[in-house]
């Protein structure tokens, strides 16, 4: 009955794991995460940002145009008073009068036709209205940058660096990502690979149970020998329901790095690959590719770029100016319709706060070119701790290979033996429980083979260059 529990439970263990799910290749599991994984897509949401800034700063240099309305309503109107002038013209021209009728140059009757005549208008209110108290005006304004202390072509470059910048961040991010793809995607892959090497070990302990009762019954072996066995089984068993946890958090772990709402079943298998370049291959990538290295050197110039844009607050700005009435209401018509100019903007006093900005800027800059030489050794130290991870894991791999092949050839002698008498349960189990352990440890070595190389890769910016060490590779079976 023992027996038959143990094999119901591995024929389910066999099945379960891979039940709803998508199959999906490494280098398809890639695409699917680059498309939909979260990280990615706002590193690519930052480089459009960075795009559109920098068409931003190159508008700089485009004029301006500005539609502006409005409606004035003031106290009262401006108007000219000139009736204290009319008495004086009043009085003035009764006397020229006066004066010709007595000289005799006119005659009284010409006189008070002339006074008659200019009575209408002595009466009128001498009072001009230069403009009413209500008006209104929509007018276009245009302003043109001449010369603004080359903030514009800085603004522009810094824009440009931005760009750039943004690019080698998601450059980063993806990389980052590959790297974290090998760890989830074969971490599927070899927690499984440990779930079949548990369910053979159970497999094997349920055959020699089955084969210790016979002997028991034929008296070959002793009743303990049999519960040993069956006490053996039972670990056995809880080992290979703990693998089969592992594997549960494996997939979920790469399901959610990969984004995808379906269960993923990697179909790659692990593999190995030993021709490798030496170090200072890699070593001389990561000082040219690697793009948080690349960034650190943008932030230096980005650093050297502000200098220069503290710099130019300094200095005076130049623009030309225009305005054009397009409807006016009750406006005056002794109020020009269009105006063009010239401004210019001169910094004098601030408080000194563009000097010490400025002062500010140097010392960013210095900061930066010291964190550059610091970024560089730590790409190099990261680049020859992989390097040689991934030797080791190498060497680590070709030696296990001769004692997996030890232990297969011993555990075959002892299970011959057992079934002979002359071999106890406990050595068996032994030589049974060594063959599983080394498999796992070779499981084990060339997942950190994967992982180490992905890490190198990533560390000299070449994480792109992965899919082809997986297709060149020896794919490992176990």
């Amino acid at each position: 009955m023992k027996q038959l529990l143990a094999l119901l439970l591995v024929a389910i263990t066999a099945v379960v794991p891979l039940a709803a799910q998508y199959d999906m290749t490494f280098r398809e599991a890639l695409d699917a995460m680059l498309l939909n994984n979260g990280s990615a897509k706002s590193a690519r949401y930052d480089v459009d940002a960075a795009y559109n800034q920098l068409h931003v700063s190159r508008g700089l240099r485009l004029p301006k145009v500005d539609v502006i309305g409005g409606f004035t309503l003031m106290q009262r109107n401006v108007d000219i008073d000139l009736g204290g002038t009319k008495g004086v013209v009043a009085e003035s021209i009764k006397g020229l009068i006066n004066s010709s009728v007595t000289s005799g140059l006119i005659s009284s009757s010409v006189a008070q036709a002339l006074a008659e005549g200019l009575s209408p208008l002595m009466a009128v209110d001498w009072r001009y209205t230069l403009q009413k108290r209500a008006f209104g005006v929509i007018g276009a304004t245009v302003s043109l940058p001449i010369y603004m202390g080359g903030r514009i072509n800085i603004a522009t470059k810094v824009a440009e660096l931005e760009l750039e910048s943004s690019s080698y961040a998601l450059d980063a991010t993806e990389s980052h990502l590959v790297t974290e793809l090998v760890e989830c995607y074969y971490g599927v892959i070899v927690a499984r690979s440990v779930v079949d090497v548990r369910r053979e070990v159970v497999c094997a302990m349920s055959r020699h149970l089955s084969d210790a009762q016979a002997m028991e019954q034929e008296g070959v072996v002793a009743s303990s020998a049999v519960a040993y066995m069956r006490f053996k089984l039972s670990e056995a068993e809880r080992d290979l329901q703990e693998a089969i946890g592992k594997v549960s958090v494996a997939e979920a772990a790469l399901n959610l790095i990969i984004g995808n709402e379906e269960s993923v079943n990697p179909v790659d298998r692990i593999f190995l690959y030993d021709d490798i370049y030496a170090v200072d291959y890699y070593m001389d990538m990561a000082d040219a590719l690697n793009p948080i290295l690349c960034g650190v050197r943008l932030q230096q110039q980005l650093s050297l770029e502000g200098v220069k844009l503290a710099r130019s607050s300094l200095y005076p700005e130049l623009f030309a100016m225009g305005a054009a009435a397009i409807y006016s209401y009750q406006l005056s018509d002794m109020v020009p319709r269009w105006s063009i100019g010239i401004g210019v903007r001169i910094p004098i006093f601030d408080g000194l706060g563009k000097e010490y900005n400025l002062r500010a800027a140097k010392r960013e800059s210095q900061s930066v070119a010291s964190m550059v030489e610091d970024a560089r050794g730590d790409i190099m130290l990261l680049v020859d701790k992989e390097y040689y991870a991934l030797q080791n894991a190498i060497y680590n791999i070709k030696a296990i290979r001769d004692a997996m092949a030890f232990a297969e050839s011993y555990y075959y002698s002892a299970s011959e033996g057992f079934r002979e008498g002359v071999v106890s349960p406990s050595d068996l189990y032994d030589a049974c429980v060594a063959v599983a352990a080394v498999r796992v440890e070779f499981l084990d070595a060339a997942y950190q083979f994967c992982l180490s190389l992905a890490r190198l890769l990533e560390a000299s910016g070449l994480s792109d260059t992965f899919v082809s060490y997986l297709e060149q590779g020896e794919k490992v079976f176990i």
